[in-house]
């Protein structure tokens, strides 16, 4: 009698599981980046300021999946490259001196989607907990770079927050247009720079266009 339970939840997990939308597409991400968190740190008698940051424009794509769970409700994993990193010191000098740090990210959320506002659009969010995984990292001025790569932090843990539009296409297709923004947790910076002070945590905000194939499974009669 358990077998059989077991067996027909299985078949209805199966059916349940055929039946679901998926959607998967490519994602383009245009916006700009900066550090939060930066103090004052003073040594004896001499006072220290931490670099002031400022924006830089940073770019990112990846890929983008989706599975709903039920009509405006659903689960998104979306893994790809992004920029990131600050400028400062700006207007001291003709080329403004940043910070550029790479990321392979990987973002899980929950998504969530209203009612048809106007022709089948519908407002969209999304929140999901983010992970970076550092790539490289360089401070840049107008006539060299230095590899930071020994004085950054590998990695860092952050939230997404994302809010926008779908778009219906043909068949199951969705264009999704969002602002969102991004926060991490960690300094970024370790090494010779953490161990003088200095302390910056990636803030990124900005523009995502997408685009989500519709993949939806039927199940064949016999």
């Amino acid at each position: 009698m358990n077998k059989l339970i077991l067996i027909l939840s299985l078949l209805n997990f199966q059916i349940g599981f055929s039946q679901s939308n998926f959607k998967i597409g490519p994602y383009y991400n245009f916006g700009a980046s900066s550090y939060y968190g930066n103090k004052m740190t003073s040594m004896s008698a001499n006072v220290m300021d931490m670099p002031v940051y400022s924006t830089k424009l940073s770019t990112g794509m990846g890929v983008k999946f989706q599975y709903t769970l039920k009509e405006k409700w659903g689960v998104t994993l979306s893994s790809g490259y992004q920029q990131r990193g600050a400028m400062f010191d700006k207007g001291l000098y003709s080329y403004n001196p940043r910070y550029k740090f790479n990321y392979l990210d990987v973002a899980l959320g929950m998504s969530y989607q209203t009612k048809e506002l106007f022709k089948k659009v519908r407002l969209y969010f999304n929140v999901a907990a983010t992970y970076h995984k550092l790539l490289n990292s360089l401070r840049v001025n107008n006539y060299e770079s230095y590899n930071l790569k020994n004085d950054s932090k590998m990695n860092d843990f952050g939230a997404l927050a994302t809010v926008g539009f779908n778009i219906p296409r043909v068949e199951k297709d969705v264009i999704q247009v969002s602002l969102f923004t991004n926060a991490g947790f960690q300094n970024v910076f370790s090494g010779v720079l953490l161990e003088n002070g200095q302390i910056g945590k990636n803030i990124l905000f900005g523009i995502q266009v997408g685009y989500l194939f519709g993949c939806e499974r039927k199940i064949k009669k016999e």
